[in-house]
């Protein structure tokens, strides 16, 4: 079974959100799949986290600020490979082949230059975690720049009371 279907989120906690809906589809059509997780360049990304590093950068405490960063990545790190462990799972549970690739840089760039080596991706599944982000990745860029069906997984609407 060849991995047909490239399924793109972005690192962290709800990085297999969205993956359900890859995982009937590629049962559907008797694919493979592909995840591509995308980190920006800068993974540090929380306000406190950044905050705590500058002030001890000011003080002086690099070796403290290299700390934080590093436990930062590390716990990126930790959850990636849990999540994707999990994939990984659910679909051997199915009979579905799936590969996985981590990369960083801005998730255009990284999707483009991943499909010019891979010519048997048929379709693009965008997960919410990724697609919710406007700064993160702009559709209509990613569809002037890719030549293949680009699906954007959203999340459920919440029922009003």
């Amino acid at each position: 079974m060849k991995a047909k279907i490239l399924f793109v989120t972005k690192g962290g906690e709800d990085c297999d959100e969205g993956f359900s809906y890859v995982l009937e589809l590629a049962k559907s059509v008797n694919s493979g799949i592909t995840v591509l997780v995308v980190y920006p360049k800068n993974m540090m990304n929380a306000f406190e986290d950044v905050m705590a590093a500058a002030a001890f950068a000011e003080a002086g405490d690099f070796k403290t600020v290299k700390s934080l960063m590093d436990d930062q990545e590390r716990l990126l790190r930790e959850t990636e490979t849990k999540k994707l462990t999990e994939m990984a799972e659910r679909s051997r549970a199915a009979s579905i082949a799936l590969t996985h690739t981590v990369a960083e840089g801005d998730a255009l760039t990284v999707i483009r230059d991943f499909l010019k080596d891979r010519p048997g991706i048929d379709m693009v599944l965008l997960s919410p975690a990724l697609s919710e982000n406007r700064k993160a990745v702009d559709i209509r860029k990613l569809i002037k720049n890719i030549s293949k069906p680009i699906v954007n997984i959203s999340r459920p609407l919440k029922a009003e009371v």
